[in-house]
């Protein structure tokens, strides 16, 4: 049976508008999530029964879709033959994993001829880059996550004018989803100052320089470099405090001379005098302002100003930003980046090898994977050997003693490990780089990250070892900070020189891609979940030499690799390695969601970018099988004297093998009798033709053409039919339980998720009869438009809408009274009237709604047997 939204629309879309206006939609749901529920009717019999019955669940699936933002634009001075640096941050706004292709072009409007652009991370986001490897695009970035990148551009010697450059990114998932920002270049011969200010918290912060307590005090700096070709001339600074920020009295000083400030001085007045002969006047308005000007900065020069601020003790928790601005001889120029620092309360935090309680004591439930020595000692040690260049990794827990929600920053201080040793974080999947902080972490949750160490190429092998290093958490909220030590002490041994997987015994020496023509390492995962291979690639040649990063054979459709040095960057070439260097990277291989159980190669290859000379490993990944078959949802019903009801559900194989056997039963019943059918064209409505079923193996053809049962990310809707005895008096009530075997496929594999493998159907004797079932259609462009209702499962993107019908049917023999029918949006949604183009409808004339953004609830007065009750509406789904 299927229905078009022709009847009458209510007067109330009016009074709808205002309320969704005002209410906030929900967070955007992430890709794979389901929005689904059941209405709910209530009406009374001709025995003066209030009756309660439910609807059958109508489900949605969430798609993903895409969306970046890039920023910001940047304008910049530059000197012939100089470098600028612009920095830009992008942002994941879609509602999945996703990575963005970066490309920087010059737009040739000028005559700047840039000669370089290229991108280099800048993972906390502070302007300055990270690293000297180059990269082209992001990591994965997961929804509303941030990745920092900074531009270097080079100019020619004999560049002029100016010109502007076109920053792009581009989502990988569908290569349509772009952010475009303008940087704009100018050459100047003249005076270039840049301008860079910083806040820096005192010893009290509790060691985070950036995130301090009301009270506290604050050093401020405002360092100039004049990097133009001529002097800087009456270069005048200015600095409004924010409103929290008090100056220091007596505070101030200057790099270029010995000595305070004087705060009375007016700006004309010279406080101090330089080597060179530039003068300074400094300034104190005693309100919010500070500045000061210097008589001339001298091509090439540079210094700073530094004073004191006290945060307000009134001051909220939250964020405080401040930016200075600057001219050359009247002129404005750039102004400088924007300081910040971070008022909150004082928390506790724990970093150790277990977590911790919040009386102090270890829990040891929740430990360290890789600590080779006591647990709950505050000391993680890796006892095993590795080679020189090789990748150590000792997991920590992070636990958040405070009482509310907060999150942790990571720092790691070497003690002795040896000079050269570079440090990194990756959280709890031991892949994932730590960007920024861990959390927010709930009011005593923990959470695991891993420590990795790589050592020098040129270390020589050791027979016996003890590095250790200094790790500390630190409170985003208030400073505060715990820490733990990383303990190495296994051996260092020579290195072998080719690609090598990082495992001991499974290495592949030598020029043997396969293992006697097995892979040489298998890893398992679930479908969506990454695996990675710790690779080392040794360079054996007599000179230095890169080698560009790739797979032999491709992977299926829908996975993706990633090639990963030992900073987090993403890179397809292992940059230069020198004359019997190494260098560890590792090789991210994801499966998709829906991924089969099976077997797939990786076939990792190497090529050098100078000689030609290459290696290959192939290993393997293989998707574990997940069984997991799911029936929803309860329903509650009615049935007169011999009367039948139909009750249907949903089977769905979250699996994603197929399920060719498996029981599919109804228990319960006495009196009552019942069978379930399968409603193999999805109407909802039991046909003459549809055949009763009690294993998965009754579903004809639903894996393939000739194969029985149900397919990995299949459903199928179910009718189960209950027929009461004529004899059955008003109140009697029976549960029917309908569920799915654990054991399936002839015993071979076992449901792994058997919270959802039964329903129960409470079906009830009574005077009247009213059946309610809920439809859906989507309405992608949330305008009105009419689609077909259908109670199966449908896929839905963000920023479309679901339009629903709940329909009450009297299949009694006696008037029901007092009808009402009561819905609500779904998580994930709000209840919408698509500007007046989707407002409520009822069925019979006459019926009246209440509506919220969250809530309807509608009143159909009587229906008659026979007849019927009907309430449609929209909801939109977050973007």
């Amino acid at each position: 049976m299927t229905y078009q939204s022709l009847f009458m629309r209510s007067a109330s879309a009016v009074a709808l508008s205002a309320a969704v206006g005002a209410a906030a939609f929900a967070a955007a749901p992430e890709a794979g999530s389901v929005i689904g529920n059941q209405a709910v009717a209530t009406y009374t019999n001709s025995a003066g029964d209030t009756i309660t019955v439910t609807s059958n669940t109508v489900e949605t699936i969430v798609q993903q879709v895409a969306g970046v933002t890039l920023t910001s634009d940047n304008t910049e001075t530059i000197a012939p033959g100089g470098k600028a640096f612009l920095p830009h941050i992008i942002t994941n706004e879609g509602n999945g994993p996703d990575n963005f292709l970066l490309t920087a072009v010059e737009d040739d409007s000028g005559t700047l001829d840039t000669s370089q652009l290229v991108f280099y991370p800048d993972a906390n986001m502070d302007g300055v880059a990270d690293s000297a490897t180059p990269l082209t695009e992001t990591p994965t970035l997961a929804p509303g996550e941030q990745f920092g990148v900074v531009i270097e551009a080079s100019v020619p010697s004999t560049a002029t004018g100016s010109d502007t450059i076109t920053v792009t990114a581009v989502s990988a998932l569908n290569g349509a989803e772009t952010s475009v920002n303008t940087d704009t270049l100018t050459i100047s011969n003249d005076a270039i100052v840049e301008l860079v200010k910083s806040m820096v918290a005192d010893a009290a912060s509790g060691g985070n320089p950036n995130i301090i307590d009301a009270g506290d005090t604050v050093t401020i700096t405002l360092t100039y470099s004049s990097t133009g070709l001529t002097a800087a001339n009456n270069y005048v600074v200015q600095d409004i405090l924010e409103g929290n920020l008090t100056y220091v009295p007596g505070s101030a000083s200057w790099s270029d001379a010995a000595g305070a400030l004087d705060d009375n001085n007016a700006s004309t007045s010279v406080d101090a005098t330089n080597g060179a002969g530039e003068t300074l006047a400094w300034d104190y308005d005693d309100a919010q302002t500070v500045n000061f000007s210097l008589s001339s900065v001298g091509s090439g020069r540079s210094g700073s100003v530094t004073f004191q601020a006290v945060v307000a003790s009134t001051a909220n928790a939250g964020v405080i930003t401040n930016t200075a601005s600057q001219q050359v001889n009247g002129v404005a120029f750039p102004p400088s980046n924007t300081a910040s620092i971070v008022v909150d309360n004082q928390y506790a935090v724990a970093v150790a090898d277990t977590a911790i309680n919040a009386d102090g004591s270890a829990n040891t439930a929740i430990a360290s994977a890789t600590d080779d020595d006591a647990a709950s000692n505050d000391v993680v040690t890796e006892a095993g050997d590795v080679y020189q260049g090789g990748v150590i990794k000792q997991e920590f827990v992070l636990t958040n003693l405070s009482n509310q929600a907060d999150s942790l920053s990571l720092q790691v201080a070497n003690v002795d490990f040896p000079a050269g040793t570079t440090f990194r974080f990756v959280g709890a999947d031991g892949v994932t780089p730590v960007v920024g902080s861990v959390g927010p972490l709930a009011i005593g949750e923990s959470a695991k990250v891993t420590l990795i160490a790589t050592l020098p190429t040129d270390l020589a092998p050791t027979a016996s070892t003890n590095y250790t290093a200094t790790v500390t958490t630190t409170s985003d909220g208030s400073g505060v900070s715990d820490v733990s030590t990383a303990e190495f002490t296994g051996a260092v041994l020579a290195a072998s020189v080719d690609l090598e997987n990082a495992v001991t015994g499974a290495e592949g020496d030598g020029a043997a891609p396969t293992n006697a023509g097995a892979p040489w390492v298998t890893s398992a995962t679930d479908p969506g979940q990454p695996v990675t291979f710790d690779m080392v690639v040794q360079n054996e040649g007599p000179v230095s030499d890169s080698y560009n990063l790739s797979l032999a054979q491709p992977l299926p459709e829908g996975w993706t690799v990633e090639f990963r040095l030992a900073d987090g960057s993403v890179v397809s070439n292992t940059g230069t390695i020198p004359a019997g260097g190494s260098q560890a990277f590792q090789v991210i291989v994801t499966p998709t969601d829906d991924a089969l159980s099976g077997d797939t190669l990786v076939d990792i290859a190497l090529v050098s970018s100078v000689s030609g000379q290459g290696d290959r490993i192939v290993n393997q990944v293989t998707v574990n099988e997940i069984f997991d078959v799911q029936i929803i949802d309860d329903q509650s019903a009615q049935a007169a004297p011999g009367g039948i009801v139909d009750l249907l559900h949903t089977i769905t194989n979250n699996g994603n093998v197929a399920v060719t056997e498996g029981s599919i039963a109804e228990s319960g019943l006495t009196n009552f009798s019942g069978a379930i059918f399968w409603d193999q064209n999805g109407n909802g409505v039991l046909d003459a033709s549809e055949p009763v079923i009690d294993n998965f193996n009754d579903l004809t053809d639903g894996v393939s053409a000739g194969v029985n049962g149900l397919a990995p990310g299949e459903s199928i809707s179910v009718i189960y039919r209950v027929q009461s005895p004529s004899t059955a008096t008003t109140g009697v009530s029976e549960i029917g339980t309908l569920s799915l075997g654990t054991a399936l496929n002839s015993g071979a594999a076992t449901d792994g998720n058997t919270a959802d493998n039964a329903v129960e159907d409470r079906i009830v004797i009574i005077s009247g009869d009213m059946a309610l079932s809920k439809y859906q259609y989507v309405d992608p462009n949330c305008d009105g438009s009419v689609g077909t209702f259908t109670k199966t499962r449908q896929d839905v993107a963000p920023g479309q809408c679901i339009r629903y019908l709940v329909e009450a049917e009297n299949t009694g023999a006696a008037t029901a009274t007092n009808v009402t029918i009561s819905d609500a949006a779904p998580a994930y949604t709000s209840i919408t009237n698509c500007g007046g183009a989707c407002g409520e409808a009822l069925f019979p004339a006459g019926s009246t709604a209440t509506i919220t953004s969250t809530n309807v609830s509608s009143d159909h007065g009587s229906v008659l047997p026979g007849g019927f009750a009907r309430l449609e509406f929209t909801v939109k789904v977050s973007e």
